[in-house]
Order: C-alpha cells, then structure tokens, then sequence
C-alpha cells in the first residue's frame, strides 16, 4: 500500500505539470483554432531561464518561477502578435493550416536555438528546499500546490473578470463576440501570454526534480495535447482531471505493467477516448 501511495503521489505530481501546460493550449487552440506547438519550446526557455536566474543571478527560487512565466508569456505574445496574426488576418482558404505549420517550425526552430546556444547536455537545477514528509520531498510537493493555485487563479480570473468574460464570449462564438464589441485580437494576445506563463512555470516547477535540457519540452508539450483533447475543449475542469488522472495512470501502468510503455499509455487511451467520445470527456465538439 505503500508503494501504490507513492506512486500515485508522483502521478499527480507529474499530472499537475501536464495539466498547466494543457490549460495554456486548451484556452489558445478554443479560441484560436492554433495548435500552439510553439508552447513546448517557451517551455524550454522558460526553464534554462529559471536556471540563470538561480544560478548566475542567485535570485530565489520564487523569482526565478516568476520570471520564467513572464519569458514564457512574452514569447508567446509577441508569437502572436508578429506572426499568427499576420495569418489570420490575411484571409485566404489555407491560413489556418500556414498557422499550424508555422507553430511546428516554432518549436523545432527555439528547440534548435536552445541546443546552439546551451549544447544538450542535461544541466542540473540546484534544489532550492531540503526534507520530506510521507515520502515526498516538500519541493515535489510545491510543484502539485503550485499548480492547483495556478489554476485557481487562472479559473476566477476566466469566470470572474471583464476580460474573462470576453475571453469566454471568443471561446464559444468568436464571430458573435466581436460582433457584440469583443476584442478578438486583445483576447487572442492574452490567452497567448496566459499559455505561456503557464507553460514557463510549468518548466521552473519541474525543472529542480530532473534537469534541464533543450529537448525537455517534447513529452510535456505532447502529452499537454492528449490532454485537451481527452478534457475537452474550453473545459478548464476537464484539463485538471484528465492532466492528473493520466499522470497516475503512467505511474501505476510503469510499476504494475511495463516502464517500458509508460510514454506510450496516454495514446492508447486518446485513440480509444476518440472511438467512444469524439468530443472529449468534458468538452465540446
């Protein structure tokens, strides 16, 4: 039992992770149509920047989180505003998918970038808290604490603000929401600038349990698809359960399948959720 405790702990650690990136991706790809690809190299950034910070700069370890989610949000802003935009606003059949090909050259683009300036060779982040308490180091336990407060922020600044407002209105009916004097393109930039921030600290969160490399945002990155897909579209609640839910899933079917498909799991239930329910588990079409 204890074991089975342990391991679902460290599922729903590692699902918090999934699920703030997913959350970030969810809001851009309702609203946007954009797969934001893009997000998993912020994600990269992020984390070699929390690392500078910490260890050339010596700032804590709380403002290193908060400037990797600001560098996370200014890339994923000025993304928006220098490049998805110019798209989407020059209206031919194919800008969409110019839109999705050039989220893809993002990612391969910074990852590349990131492998030049930094060598792929793992760095370790330093540990910034020292104990324990049922098995869990505290600073893996900040990471689960830190995404639930992350999210609840994210939630009642959604259902709660002006601007969550309007993005809710471009979420369910862009075309009716600037018709009623929405923003479509200030929504766009914020929910770009909330998935980015959430994307970077996602990667500071984690970064202090593993190390930091340029390809550490590939299985996030993912795994933050399956998991909008599987929660459903505009469905912050359903990216929150199926983040977790497929973090302890990975972890039990490692110790009591095979590690050797652990990455492969979150498919296998994607094509089979797809089957039986096209629209996600708590989403829409």
């Amino acid at each position: 039992m204890e074991v089975l405790f342990l391991q679902i702990g460290n599922g729903l650690i590692i699902g918090s992770v999934y699920a703030l990136v997913a959350l970030g991706l969810n809001m851009i790809w309702s609203i946007t149509d954009i797969p934001d690809f893009a997000q998993g190299s912020f994600y990269v950034l992020a984390a070699y920047v929390g690392l500078f910070a910490v260890t050339l700069a010596g700032l804590p370890f709380v403002a290193a989180l908060l400037l990797g989610m600001a560098v996370g949000a200014l890339l994923a802003f000025l993304c928006e505003r220098l490049l998805y935009r110019r798209w989407r606003e020059r209206t031919f059949r194919d800008a969409a998918r110019v839109q999705l090909l050039c989220a893809i050259a993002l990612f391969f683009l910074f990852a590349n970038v990131a492998n030049a300036l930094w060598t792929g060779k793992p760095r370790t982040f330093p540990a910034y808290m020292e104990g324990a308490v049922f098995g869990f180091s505290y600073m893996r336990i900040n990471v689960l604490i830190a995404a639930i407060v992350l999210f609840v922020i994210v939630y009642l600044f959604i259902m709660k603000t002006k601007q969550g407002k309007a993005i809710r209105a471009a979420s369910m009916d862009p075309g009716m929401a600037q018709v009623l004097g929405v923003n479509i393109d200030t929504v766009n930039s914020m929910v770009f600038a909330i998935g980015g921030a959430l994307s970077g600290g996602a990667a500071v969160l984690v970064a202090p349990l593993y190390s930091v490399f340029p390809s550490m945002g590939d299985l996030p990155l993912l795994k933050a698809l399956v998991v909008v897909i599987l929660g459903g579209f505009g469905s912050v609640a359903g990216v929150l359960i199926c983040g977790l839910g497929l973090g302890v899933i990975e972890a039990l079917g490692a110790m009591y399948v095979s590690s050797a498909y652990q990455h492969g799991y979150a498919f296998f239930i994607l094509i089979l959720v797809l089957l039986l329910k096209p629209k996600g588990l708590f989403g829409r079409v």
